[in-house]
């Protein structure tokens, strides 16, 4: 009887030995089908579903498409000009022969100050006709005053009197035309007296140009004898080449930075576009405006210059969002949360850190901007 007891203990033993193992086994497999009917990314009629809460999904970095407006700059070659209401040339007020220059070229001059002088025998004759425009004038004055007097006390008649008057308007009028005269020959106290027509500049400036040197005559009033530039402001002409006028309107803004002097910039409103392209380079020329009163900016030096091209509102997403699969560009577009459908866009490559996205997305579309390499749809 103790026998049999002994044998039944052991074999209930056994059996629990026997489904302790059957269920440890029984798990593992278990475990094993669980996870992998469980992956991070599954694929549906919709796009690619992340599992929430999985590592990959905490990996993704997804951000609302921005729509924003911004300039874009044109870069140009562009060159230092003098200002065309600022470059004066200077004409002789008579013929004649030069008897001295008191100017070099490059030298700085003021206004009136005197350049050249030139003997004219014009000058003489107009000197002389004045002369005795202001002697008849005078004479013609104490001529009428005196006939006022004798007129008072009853001694002179009505018509000598009239006489004495006209005679006076005769000479004032010949007296104002002998002055006007003097002053379009240019004359000067201390000059005109001895024949000598001084030509002077009539803006402060820097001779850029002259002809003349003493000695020589001037036969042709209409030739140029110097020209003086005036350079307290000068244009900057940055050249638009034609296949970017579509780009140009009212109001562009032109920057310029100048090599040679670090730190110096001049940035402000284009006040002219040239009406025509030149035939040379198939160019427009855009003008702005530098102040320059240290005088340093010399016409015909080269510098920088960026035009800021106002432009409507553009898609822009970073870079770090894009998917480069040979020449096509996708990103990944969330449809509802955690599915992602890969989209193709085309996209311009000007704006550093982030691009433009001209075709493929709207503003407000969310997109993975971060691991979206992670996704994979293949």
């Amino acid at each position: 009887m103790r026998v049999s007891r002994v044998g039944a203990l052991a074999i209930g033993l056994l059996c629990l030995a026997i489904l302790l193992v059957f269920v440890l086994r029984m798990r593992t497999p278990h475990t094993s089908v669980a996870t992998a009917e469980s992956p991070m990314v599954t694929q549906s009629h919709d796009g690619l579903v992340v599992r929430e809460g999985s590592p990959l999904e905490k990996r993704l970095t997804i951000q609302a498409v921005a729509s924003v407006s911004r300039g874009h700059g044109l870069a140009l070659p562009a060159q230092v000009m003098t200002e065309p209401d600022r470059q004066v040339n200077v004409y002789a007020p008579v013929t004649g022969r030069i008897t001295g220059v008191s100017v070099h070229l490059g030298q700085r001059v003021k206004r009136g100050q005197v350049l050249a002088t030139i003997a004219a025998g014009d000058l003489d004759q107009a000197w002389a006709d004045d002369t005795r425009a202001r002697a008849t004038l005078d004479f013609a004055r104490r001529a009428y005053a005196r006939a006022q007097g004798v007129q008072a006390i009853g001694g002179n008649a009505v018509k000598d009197i009239e006489s004495a008057r006209n005679d006076l308007a005769q000479a004032q009028a010949e007296a104002e035309r002998t002055q006007r005269r003097l002053q379009v020959l240019g004359a000067r106290p201390g000059y005109s007296a001895q024949g000598q027509a001084p030509l002077v500049s009539p803006v402060d400036g820097v001779v850029s140009m002259t002809t003349m040197a003493p000695g020589e005559n001037i036969t042709d009033p209409t030739a140029i004898q110097m020209t003086v530039l005036d350079l307290s402001e000068v244009w900057v002409a940055a050249a638009i080449p034609q296949d970017s006028l579509a780009q140009i309107s009212d109001g562009n803004v032109l920057s310029v930075s100048f090599d040679e002097f670090p730190g110096r910039t001049c940035s402000g409103q284009v006040v002219s576009f040239d009406p025509a392209l030149h035939a040379d380079t198939r160019r427009v020329n855009a003008y702005i405006a530098c102040p320059n009163t240290d005088g340093a900016l010399r016409p015909g030096m080269f510098v920088d210059a960026t035009l800021n091209v106002p432009q409507g509102s553009d898609v822009i997403i970073p870079k770090t969002a894009l998917l480069m699969n040979n020449d096509q560009v996708s990103v990944f577009v969330e449809t509802a949360p955690r599915t992602f459908q890969r989209r193709d866009i085309v996209i311009s490559y000007d704006e550093g850190d982030s691009v433009r996205v001209l075709k493929g997305l709207s503003a407000g579309e969310r997109i993975v901007t971060s691991g979206a390499i992670l996704l994979n749809d293949d």
